[in-house]
Order: C-alpha cells, then sequence, then structure tokens
C-alpha cells in the first residue's frame, strides 16, 4: 500500500476489508428483498382485507379487448364496471361531457367526449372526501391490464373491502377516469364541472407504466407532512422525494396534474417494472404481476382507511416533508431537517478535510483535485452505466420496445451497468491513486458530495439521497482514525458507518432501473459512485497498489481490461436472451395513411424499422409528412408505398359562413361515414389566422397553426366554430379521421413472429372554403 495512505487506511487489513465489503453488499441485497412486493392473496381471503384474486377478476373482465374511447369495448367496460359499483351499493353515476388538453407549445389540440364513472359511499359526519381514481381507457391495440387495469382492480377491491366495515367519517367516491390516454381529458372534465359539497378532498391515483415491479407513490402534492404520515403506516409503501423531481423533469404525465391544479390533496402512484409490455398487445392480465397487485392494494387500502377516519380539514397544515424509501418502511421528516443534516454533513466534512491537513496526510491542492477527478468519475461512471444497452440497441434495435425501449429480459443489462459503472470506478481510482494520495481522494469524494448537496438543496430531496448515507459513513471514518492501533476495529466500524449507505444505496440502484435502461441506468451508475466513494476505505485496502506492474501492464490497465471483458461477456449474454424468438414477440409500431385527395396510401412509423417485416414496408428514408400526419407535421417519420384501401373520406358540412369587419366565422361539422374513432381538423396557417375556436360547445385555444384531434365523435359528427381573419380568399382545411383496424388494407397480414402496438388507420382530405 502506497505509504501516502493515511493512517486508518494503512491499518485496514485487507481480508477483513474484502470481507466487510462482501458484508455490506449482502445487506444491501437483504435490503433489496424486503422491499420486495408481498405474497398475493386469492379470491378465498377475509372480507375485509384486499385480494389480489378478487382485483384479478375485474381486470380479466375489462381487459379482453383494448378500450378506445368511442369503441363498443369500451363502453361495455364502462358498463360493467358500473354494474359493479351498483353491486356494492355505491350511488354510481356517469358523468358525460367534453374533456380537453391543449399543449402549451401550441401543438395539435386533443378533445373528446368522455365519460367519467362517479360512486359515492357517504360518511357518517365528513369533513371532505377521499377519492379513490384511476382510468378506464386504453391506447389503440393494448387490452391495457396494467396500464390501467391494475388501478380499476384496485380501486374495486379497496372499494369492496371498505364497504364491509362500518360506515366511514367522509365521504368515500371512485372515480374511473374516461380519456387518460389522449391528453387527460377525464380529469380535465372532473375538476372543471366538481361539485363544491365535495369539500377538502384527497385522490389517491393509480398509474402503471409496466406490468410489475414494487408500487412507488412517486408524486404527492404539497404541504404532504399529513399525507406522508397516513402513507407511513401502510406496509410495504414506497415513496421518495427524489422521483417526484425526476418525474417534473420528464414529458410524461396522469391525472394527478388536474387534481394537484384544481387544488386536490392527491397521491400518484404506479407501478414501473417490465415496461416493455407498457402500451403494448401483450399487456394481458396473465402477464401482470400479481405481486404487484397486491402491494398497490395493501397500501391503497391501509391509506384509505386512514384518511376516512381523519379530519380532512387538518390536511392544510401537514407542512412539507421529505420522504424516503428504506427496507422497514419510511423515513420521512420536516423540510427544515433536511437543511439542518446537510450543514452537519458541510460541518463534518470541512473537520475531516482540516484533521487530514493538521495530520500531514493531505493537502488543500490534492484534495481540490481529487474532488474534480472524483466528479469527473462520477460523470464516467453514469456514462458507463448507459452504454451496454446503447450499445445494444445499436446492434439490434429490435430487442427493445418501441414506446420505452426497454427488452423483455433487462436484468442481465442492469447487471452490465453496474459493472460498467464500477469498473469506470475502480480504473480511475487505481489511476488517480498513483497520482494522488489516497487520504486526499477520500476527502474530496466527500467534498464533492458536501457540495452537490449545498448546489442541490434548493430541490428537495436530493440532498437527503447524499446526507443519510453520508452522515454514518463520515463518522465512522472518524472514528476509525483513531483505533489504527487495535485491528480489526477499524474495519468493523467503517463498514458499521457504511451499513446506512448499503441499506439504502443498493435499493436505489436496483429501483433506478424501474425509470428503463436509457434513463435509469445512468442513475444507477451515480448510485453506485456513491456507494463506492463512501466505502472507499475498505476499496483501499483491498485493491492493488496502483504502482503494481504485471510484466508490462500496470494494474490499472488489467482493472480496465477487466472491466470490459466483464461487460462485454454479460451484455453478450443479455444479447442471447433476448435474441428473437427467446422472448416475448418484438414489437413494432404500424400506421397506415390513406390521402384521398390523391387516391395515394403510404405504411408510416414513427420508430425506425426494427424488422426485415418492416424494413420491406418502409423502404423510403425518414422525412415529415405534414399532409398524412399533420398532429406531427415537423417530424420526420419513417414511410413506404401502401395499397389504396376503399375507405370513405371524412365529411365536412358548412352549417353556417358568416363575415364582418375583417372577421369570417365558419360553423362546421365533421364527421366520419366509415365509424372512425377520431375525428381531426387543421386550418392553413397561410390562408387565415384562428382567433377563436368552438369544438364540440368546448372554447378551444385560438394558434397560428390551429388544429385538433377529437374523440369518440359518433356516427353525429362533432361541431366547430371557428372565427379567423382570412389571408386569402378561401381558407385551407385539412381533414382527418383515425381508427385502429390495419386489416381494412388490402393484402395486409400483420406479421407472424411480431405484434404491431398503436395500430393506426388516417385517412385525409383537404378542402378550401
Amino acid at each position: 500500500m502506497d505509504t501516502a495512505a493515511p493512517a486508518a487506511a494503512r491499518a485496514l487489513p485487507r481480508r477483513s476489508s474484502l470481507l466487510a465489503l462482501l458484508a455490506l453488499l449482502v445487506v444491501g441485497l437483504a435490503a433489496v428483498l424486503l422491499h420486495s412486493s408481498p405474497t398475493p392473496l386469492g379470491t378465498d381471503a377475509p372480507a375485509d382485507v384486499f385480494s389480489a384474486g378478487r382485483a384479478a377478476t375485474h381486470i380479466e373482465a375489462v381487459s379482453a379487448e383494448p378500450r378506445v374511447l368511442g369503441t363498443p369495448s369500451h363502453s361495455a367496460a364502462r358498463e360493467y364496471l358500473v354494474g359493479e359499483l351498483e353491486g356494492l351499493g355505491w350511488r354510481t353515476s356517469v358523468k358525460s361531457g367534453v374533456g380537453w388538453y391543449s399543449p402549451t407549445d401550441g401543438a395539435t389540440q386533443r378533445g373528446a367526449r368522455v365519460h367519467n364513472i362517479v360512486a359515492l359511499y357517504p360518511g357518517t359526519d365528513p369533513t371532505g372526501t377521499v377519492v379513490l381514481a384511476a382510468h378506464y381507457d386504453t391506447v389503440r391495440g393494448s387490452p391495457g391490464a396494467a396500464d390501467d387495469g391494475i388501478g380499476i382492480g384496485t380501486v374495486l377491491e379497496a372499494a369492496r373491502a371498505i364497504t364491509t366495515g362500518p360506515a366511514p367519517r367522509n365521504d368515500v367516491m371512485v372515480l374511473m377516469t374516461d380519456g387518460e390516454e389522449e391528453g387527460l381529458l377525464g380529469s380535465h372534465m372532473f375538476t372543471q364541472t366538481r361539485s363544491p359539497s365535495l369539500g377538502p378532498t384527497v385522490v389517491l391515483n393509480h398509474e402503471a407504466r409496466g406490468n410489475a415491479g414494487v408500487p412507488v407513490t412517486f408524486r404527492i402534492t404539497d404541504p404532504n407532512g399529513a399525507l406522508i404520515e397516513a402513507l407511513a403506516h401502510a406496509p410495504g409503501a414506497s415513496a421518495d422525494s427524489l422521483t417526484q423531481l425526476g418525474f417534473e423533469l420528464l414529458p410524461n404525465d396522469t391525472d394527478f396534474k388536474h387534481f394537484a391544479d384544481a387544488g386536490f390533496h392527491a397521491y400518484d402512484t404506479a407501478i414501473a417494472g417490465g415496461s416493455a409490455y407498457y402500451h403494448s398487445p401483450l399487456d394481458t392480465p396473465d402477464r401482470l404481476s400479481r405481486e404487484s397487485l397486491q402491494q398497490m392494494g395493501d397500501t391503497t387500502l391501509t391509506v384509505a382507511r386512514e384518511l376516512v377516519e381523519s379530519d380532512l380539514t387538518t390536511l392544510d397544515s401537514g407542512g412539507e416533508e421529505v420522504v424516503t424509501a428504506a427496507a422497514w418502511g419510511l423515513i420521512h421528516y420536516p423540510r427544515w431537517l433536511e437543511i439542518a443534516l446537510t450543514a452537519l454533513f458541510v460541518l463534518g466534512v470541512g473537520w475531516l478535510v482540516v484533521a487530514r491537513i493538521r495530520r500531514g496526510d493531505a493537502t488543500y491542492w490534492n484534495i481540490a483535485t481529487a474532488t474534480g477527478v472524483s466528479a469527473v468519475a462520477v460523470g464516467f461512471a453514469a456514462f458507463a452505466a448507459w452504454l451496454p444497452w446503447w450499445i445494444a440497441m445499436r446492434i439490434a434495435p429490435g430487442m427493445a420496445s418501441p414506446v420505452t425501449s426497454e427488452p423483455f429480459r433487462p436484468g442481465v443489462y442492469q447487471l452490465a451497468a453496474v459493472l460498467a459503472a464500477t469498473g469506470v470506478l475502480v480504473t480511475a481510482y487505481l489511476w488517480a491513486r498513483a497520482r494522488i494520495p489516497a487520504a486526499s481522494f477520500v476527502v474530496g469524494a466527500f467534498v464533492l458530495m458536501a457540495l452537490t448537496a449545498v448546489i442541490a438543496l434548493p430541490f428537495v430531496g436530493i440532498a437527503s439521497v447524499l446526507v443519510l448515507p453520508a452522515l454514518p459513513a463520515l463518522a465512522g471514518i472518524q472514528i476509525a482514525r483513531f483505533l489504527t492501533d487495535r485491528p480489526p476495529l477499524p474495519v468493523i466500524v467503517v463498514a458499521v458507518g457504511a451499513v446506512p449507505a448499503a441499506v439504502l444505496l443498493v435499493p436505489a440502484v436496483v429501483m433506478s432501473f424501474d425509470a428503463g435502461l436509457m434513463f435509469g441506468a445512468p442513475l444507477a451508475g451515480v448510485f453506485v459512485a456513491v456507494l463506492f466513494s463512501l466505502t472507499l476505505m475498505l476499496w483501499e485496502a483491498v485493491l492493488p497498489s496502483p504502482t503494481m506492474r504485471l510484466g508490462h501492464v500496470s494494474v490499472t490497465q488489467m482493472a480496465g481490461t477487466t472491466a470490459l471483458a466483464s461487460v462485454l461477456v454479460v451484455a453478450l449474454v443479455a444479447g442471447y436472451l433476448n435474441r428473437d424468438g427467446a422472448t416475448e414477440p418484438r414489437q413494432e409500431l404500424l400506421w397506415y395513411a390513406l390521402d384521398s385527395d390523391l387516391d395515394a396510401a403510404i405504411w408510416a412509423s414513427p420508430d425506425s424499422p426494427r424488422s426485415e417485416w418492416s424494413r420491406a414496408l418502409l423502404i423510403d428514408p425518414a422525412s415529415p409528412l405534414p399532409a398524412e400526419f399533420p398532429w406531427r407535421a415537423d417530424e420526420a417519420t419513417a414511410h413506404g408505398p401502401a395499397p389504396v384501401a376503399p375507405l370513405q373520406a371524412p365529411e365536412v358540412e358548412v352549417l353556417d359562413d358568416t363575415s364582418a369587419g375583417g372577421a369570417r366565422e365558419l360553423r362546421l361539422r365533421l364527421s366520419s361515414p366509415r365509424g372512425a374513432n377520431a375525428v381531426g381538423l387543421w386550418v392553413d396557417s397561410t390562408t387565415a389566422t384562428v382567433h377563436g375556436a368552438t369544438v364540440d360547445g368546448h372554447r378551444a385555444e385560438p394558434a397560428d397553426n390551429f388544429g385538433f384531434r377529437f374523440w369518440a365523435a359518433g356516427s353525429e359528427g362533432v361541431e366547430v366554430t371557428l372565427t379567423l381573419s382570412v389571408l386569402e380568399d378561401r381558407v385551407g382545411l385539412r381533414i382527418i379521421d383515425l381508427s385502429d383496424d390495419l386489416s381494412v388494407v388490402p393484402g395486409y397480414e400483420p406479421p407472424t413472429d411480431q405484434v404491431v402496438m398503436t395500430p393506426t388507420v388516417v385517412v385525409t382530405r383537404s378542402l378550401r372554403i
């Protein structure tokens, strides 16, 4: 070992340190297992508990076919859900109206005639309303057993269990929203037309981005103190302030958005494992994890029962708390304590810096250099964790879901990510150790964490991710330096100080992958780097001296080569396990567009071809197709020629056309003679500017490039009113209708070994009025 190493590091025996690292790994993996889901209960479970078996019967009943807006299966699912709730004795009704979504970036707006299912179980002395929410529609082509069948099953079974006990204090509502997949349309309508009799309201919203995994409450409205306290009483509940921050950075959203914007208190809970099945024809009831269903149901029922007996008028006084999940339950504390713990950690790191410099183990320059090297190493670790799957995607893109970019069997790629990050860290450390004393590197790693915690302090939860595991590890290192003459006590003290890091960070590494390999793997690499930094004194004792050589090869080169070889082997194994034919059928996106003006048609896909089958259809270079797909006019789309299907074009009837004062008002009726699920209209911005618009009586946002898609218009169509300033004599319009049955295309043969996601058939026409 290098003579410049600190006394504490010199005193750590190699064998004891290796055993300590292995023990910490075992502790971390045990914490992962404790996070795992409970055994699902069957249909014979006691009436007052949640049963995944009973919940699954509801999922099976509604998930035989996709529940797309305006389809018979969508209506049948609604009738089933209404019947079940009425059978439980709840006051059940269907609230119908128009839901609308106007993107802030001026993109195509979306609307639909939606039908929310609302059922009420009156309380004895209500202080407000507890709402159990899920959505019952699906995307095209997916039966939606997870998205959002798991929410449907959870809500219905929890509602049944609530009715088995004494009448609740607060009102309880079941809300099955419609049109979530097309822009949160049902929740928009519900919040816009809600009854003031709801009083203080708390919503438990249920979602899925996969078909397995631990249900995570990834968003909670503020003030969240009372809500987190209720959640903490649920066995197996999982929540983390960091997930809320991360989700806010993504373009995805759920009905939670409208609940929060309406001033409701709300939880957003979802599963995200198995995301290759998300929005897929393979999202079937037999593939949904019963363990995940049981855990989501246990959490929902526990929280709901606590809230229905609480004084909901006090929720606003709950304060702001930070929360993270541990093996034994939720850790939560006031926001001010996160700030205080961060300050304590910064002081502790400052003490470590001063102590090491006074002892002559480090210098300010070496610590500054080590801090910079540590930052670079963390960045490279995150990049290395992401790289194996990125390379795999370049070699065999068909392995991944075109929606989530996830393979069916991601576990081996996850292992490759962890190995790659660890390999980079070990290699970087050995390289740096030949140039920087070990003591400086240990201190530099802590300085980097302290700086990061301070910089991240305005964002709730990030500092805690570092401080909670780092404070005990820092204490262990400081105590160990006083025990250098009493081996193996220093090893024991350092290892004990690192136990919280293992308990918190190993599960964090595993759960990061629920965000997918493209996004979760880099985050997992960062968590691996933090854990490596907090156990650096043990690694220092285990790793060989950086000056060691084997012939002409340095130990640093050996470490890098070994790490690279390990990652390649694991990646090859992962590729073999995910090879074509070894997993569930691979998935493709395929659309069809018929231009009725030109009597020409194309195959298209927003994704690149992933197989010989799709490459034979999509033979032309990707390019924007604004005439065929006006809602994605500027986005490149793979495409190729297709047979012309005998499909009727959408119709436009002019109901009224008036002009006054330089403005023109058009009242139109759009309809689909072929009974398509959706119709759409776009105004040619070179011919007119839209200053006002209503669609089916709902006010749409005016825009320079105005356009919308409207679902479930029915045989009667939808009425549209446009107020325009005209730039030419006649206004140019682009009209579409949209359905999802590709079998209407002559000669279409679905692939025998693949499945098509979100199948789309679009018929377009242009006219000038």
